[in-house]
């Protein structure tokens, strides 16, 4: 009996309990900022045991790990360190006692939260900084999620679609067994259920000044457009005359400019 207790723990074959879509911890209401090169602002989100059961050492990842615009599209580790933007004040709260515990991290592009034990029914939010230079690459940023925990005595571990590559991942969902949770092959992948991915943009803000101008361009000629009109109805012989006399200055103004031109 010792030597058995005193056994490492393993990771079992796929349980549909633990895998099933409906049941697997809940990663929702994410918080991600829109930041300029330079700013720096707070990546956000919640954590919610759905299972009936405690789950015990419990380690959540979230990571950066590609960015991507209209032009290219990188993996993290192919952008010089000082055009990327960073992690830092990695901390998480409790739903239960609202307790905040804040964690050091030595990666700057990781958030590592050692939780422990979470209750069934119980949130914790997930929290981090996300910093910025002025010389940080504009363009879409994505973090993977990981989670390790223990349920029921056994080790289980769920991630995110970055985890994977293309033809992994087609392959996990193509060739896939009868009544598999969530219509993936799980075994696959080596994990006991998907989380989701998210993301982070990096980008200036589109200058204003040409909207400006639009705007005033439509109103001038819109204006233009209905006093032409009034014109041509002929109702207006005010309108007429001061119509008649613009044409004229602008008449002189051009021969003016003809004459300076020629000379």
């Amino acid at each position: 009996m010792i030597a058995l207790l005193s056994q490492p723990l393993v990771k079992s074959e796929i349980d549909s309990y633990v895998s099933h879509p409906g049941n697997i911890p809940d990663f929702h209401n994410f918080s991600t900022p829109q930041l300029e090169p330079g700013e720096n602002a707070d990546f956000s989100l919640d954590v919610l045991n759905r299972y009936s059961e405690t789950l015990e050492n419990v380690i959540i990842e979230a990571e950066i790990y590609h960015r991507a615009d209209i032009d290219e599209s990188e993996t993290l580790g192919n952008i010089p360190s000082n055009e990327r933007p960073y992690i830092s004040n990695t901390k998480w709260t409790s739903n239960l006692d609202e307790t905040e515990a804040t964690q050091e991290t030595s990666d700057t592009k990781k958030a590592t939260y050692v939780v422990g034990e979470l209750e069934s029914n119980e949130t914790i939010t997930l929290e981090f900084r996300i910093n910025t230079k002025e010389d940080t690459k504009e363009g879409t940023y994505f973090v993977k999620f990981s989670m390790n925990f223990v349920h029921n005595d056994t080790e289980r571990q769920m991630q995110s679609r970055g985890h994977w590559s293309m033809e992994l991942w087609e392959n996990a969902t193509t060739n896939v067994p009868e009544e598999s949770p969530g219509n993936i092959n799980l075994n696959v992948l080596g994990v006991d259920g998907i989380i989701p991915d998210s993301s982070f943009g990096v980008k200036k803000p589109i200058p204003k000044w040409p909207l400006y101008l639009l705007i005033t361009l439509t109103i001038i000629f819109a204006g233009l457009s209905v006093v032409f009109y009034l014109e041509e109805e002929g109702n207006y012989p005010e309108l007429n005359k001061w119509l008649q006399k613009q044409r004229g200055k602008l008449n002189k103004l051009r021969l003016r400019f003809k004459y300076r031109k020629s000379s």
